[in-house]
């Protein structure tokens, strides 16, 4: 800790008992729509591959509070949401992170199938190398709140998008990112979402 360049910061905010707030901006996805209706892949899968691999290559994203330990992962994996089956009822499935975009769909599609309980197990729900995703394609949003326990140590990001919309000739969608202000600041969440925008603009 005494170590770390973030100690100061930490400190300052770890004096909240909700040190969490969430931004909602707009992504640009009218290249990702393309890309992948060409290539019949999952908009959605690949919604969470752009962003996982922007997440995973910001090192400030894989420090995780424990305690009154800071510990750093090597990477971090999705836990997403699906409808369960033909039900309006929802199912959550932990998928690793990883491979090209192709295989991550493929692997994403292959969990969906296989798990049948709508909860990934406790062993797993207890896992803090994780990013929650979740989506609500029916309707567009400008703002989002989450259900979560007020723990100040929860350090896992959530991740929701809406429904995109045409506009001037482009797929605008709106993205909400929430994070725990004791890791991470309004300069992270830029270089996550900047990061994520030139990611989809380059297939």
């Amino acid at each position: 800790m005494e170590q770390w360049p973030r100690r100061a910061q930490f400190k300052f905010f770890s004096g909240l008992s909700f040190p969490f707030y969430n931004v909602t901006t707009s992504l640009d996805v009218t290249t990702l729509h393309r890309h992948t209706k060409a290539r019949g892949l999952s908009f959605y899968y690949a919604l969470i591959y752009a962003t996982l691999h922007v997440m995973n290559g910001l090192p400030d994203f894989l420090y995780k509070i424990r305690g009154e330990q800071i510990i750093l992962h090597d990477h971090l994996d999705p836990s997403f949401v699906v409808p369960n089956g033909d039900t309006h009822l929802l199912k959550i499935v932990n998928v690793p992170y990883g491979g090209t975009l192709e295989e991550f769909c493929s692997r994403c599609s292959h969990q969906v199938a296989v798990q049948h309980a709508p909860f990934p197990a406790g062993t797993e729900e207890a896992r803090d190398d994780l990013v929650y995703i979740s989506c609500l394609p029916w309707l567009s949003f400008t703002s989002l709140s989450n259900e979560m326990d007020c723990n100040p140590d929860d350090s896992i990001p959530r991740v929701t998008w809406g429904k995109y919309e045409a506009r001037d000739g482009r797929l605008l969608l709106p993205y909400s990112v929430q994070l725990n202000h004791r890791l991470l600041d309004g300069w992270h969440l830029g270089e996550l979402v900047n990061g994520v925008q030139a990611f989809l603009d380059a297939f």
